[in-house]
């Protein structure tokens, strides 16, 4: 019997096969590679450069600059009074040549009149020799047609509808054989006098001797410059200046018991006339800071100066942002030549300044080699610089104490915002810090709400034991 053999069945396992990974794995790899060795090349071979690292260094002052944050009271276009002038000065420019044009023919044409009469009056004094019987010229004589001209003034009063002042007329005295002519300004008389031929001077003695001269204007002694030409001389006397004496200077309000000292400068003085004129009523210490090639800025230093208050100079300075900067700043690029050249310019704009202040200024006051200079210049002139502090990292205390110059920091911007309440607000929080550290600098400015805001405020901090002081008082 056969055996059946019991047949088992094999499975066979599927082999596996050998992983490689997965297949973008090797080509993301070599990018990588790529990427780093490009990285490590540009480091090694684009180091950063002097530039890169000034911009770097711009970045992160911009973080402490006050003007970026609005710590700082933004520019204004311009006052009224202001904008009126420019608008006066854009009209003069545009009339001045037809102006000019006529006023040299008006003068060519009184010239000839004058030499007309200069001849008949010789004739006159001949035929008075002769017969010694002595005639007087005639007195009166033909108003000449006046000329109309265009002026500003004319065209203000047909705008307004008040009269134009009447212009300066120009003073005729008339003598006996000789003619002159007196042109008075403000400061400088001019004389000029047609000298006769040399036959008519003896006729003219003679007819001093028979008759006597009309009465000429008496001119005072002063310092006289002639200078002769062909058959005439011009003799120019300078009249000496009214002495304007200073009004008193405010003193220090004396309160009971102080609470606190207070120190207040107004900015921007030279734009706005009638804002600076309620400050000087105040009869409290303040000090302003006049910016130069300003309208007003001799009126605006002269007026101050005349109520025995304190001038400062309000230097216009290079900011960071480099927003709403004046056409002459000083810059953190510019040579020491021309920075000591526009520092001279508005020495000699505002004699009367005691001192000096930064408008804006928030990259100039960090740069120590252009403080360097404004403290030099200071030095040698013996003033003081006030640090409006618009940006916290200033350099210019450093530079005041080595070269010996004064120096005092502002604390606060009380006029951020044009409203009277929160203008009135800040000058209060000004006073209560000056209660609680002793002393305290603010900073308004010459605007009409800042104005009123202080005019407001200045009896009810008298009230309570404010002393207000010049801040010359505070400088170290």
């Amino acid at each position: 019997m056969a055996v059946r053999r019991k047949t088992t069945t094999r499975t066979r396992r599927p082999r596996r096969r050998k992983s490689g990974g997965h297949p973008f794995l090797v080509a993301f790899f070599f990018l990588f590679l790529i990427f780093v060795s490009a990285y490590v090349t540009d480091r090694m071979t684009n180091r950063p450069t002097a530039e890169v690292a000034q911009n770097v260094t711009t970045i992160h002052h911009i973080f402490n600059d006050k003007e970026m944050q609005g710590l700082v009271p933004k520019e204004d276009t311009g006052t009224p009074e202001s904008v009126k002038e420019k608008i006066k000065a854009a009209i003069d420019k545009v009339v001045t040549v037809k102006v000019n044009g006529e006023d040299k023919k008006l003068s060519s044409r009184k010239q000839d009149r004058t030499e007309t009469k200069v001849a008949s009056k010789s004739a006159e004094t001949a035929e008075s020799v002769e017969t010694s019987a002595p005639k007087a010229p005639a007195e009166t004589q033909k108003e000449e047609p006046k000329e109309s001209s265009f002026s500003i003034s004319s065209v203000i009063s047909k705008v307004t509808g008040k009269p134009a002042p009447a212009p300066e007329e120009k003073q005729e005295i008339v003598a006996p054989s000789v003619s002159t002519k007196e042109t008075l300004t403000e400061n400088k008389s001019t004389v000029t006098i047609n000298k006769p031929a040399p036959e008519e001077e003896k006729s003219t003695v003679m007819k001093a001797t028979l008759s006597k001269p009309s009465p000429v204007k008496s001119v005072p002694k002063t310092t006289v410059k002639s200078s002769s030409n062909e058959g005439k001389s011009t003799v120019t006397v300078n009249k000496p200046k009214p002495k304007t004496v200073p009004a008193a200077a405010p003193k220090v309000n004396q309160p009971a018991k102080v609470s606190g000292r207070l120190a207040i400068v107004i900015d921007d003085a030279g734009r706005d006339l009638d804002s600076q004129h309620v400050y000087e009523n105040m009869g409290i210490p303040l000090t302003l800071a006049v910016m130069p090639n300003q309208v007003h800025t001799r009126e605006a230093a002269s007026s101050w100066a005349a109520h025995g208050l304190p001038v400062i100079i309000h230097q216009p300075m290079e900011s960071v942002s480099g927003v709403g900067m004046e056409p002459k700043v000083i810059l953190t690029s510019m040579s020491t030549t021309e920075m000591r050249a526009m520092l001279k310019s508005s020495f000699s704009q505002i004699p009367e300044a005691i001192g000096m202040n930064n408008h804006q200024g928030s990259k100039a006051t960090i740069d120590r080699p252009t403080m360097d200079v404004v403290m030099n210049e200071l030095h040698h002139r013996n003033m003081f610089f006030f640090d409006s502090r618009t940006n916290s990292t200033t350099v210019a205390d450093a530079a005041a104490a080595a070269y010996g110059v004064r120096y005092a920091r502002n604390d606060l911007f009380v006029d951020n915002e044009a409203d009277v309440t929160y203008i009135s607000n800040m000058i209060r929080e000004g006073a209560n810090r000056a209660e609680k550290y002793g002393t305290y600098v603010i900073i308004g400015h010459c605007r009409p709400k800042t104005a009123e805001a202080f005019r407001q405020m200045v009896p009810k901090l008298k009230a309570e034991g404010i002393q207000f002081v010049y801040l010359s008082s505070l400088t170290k």
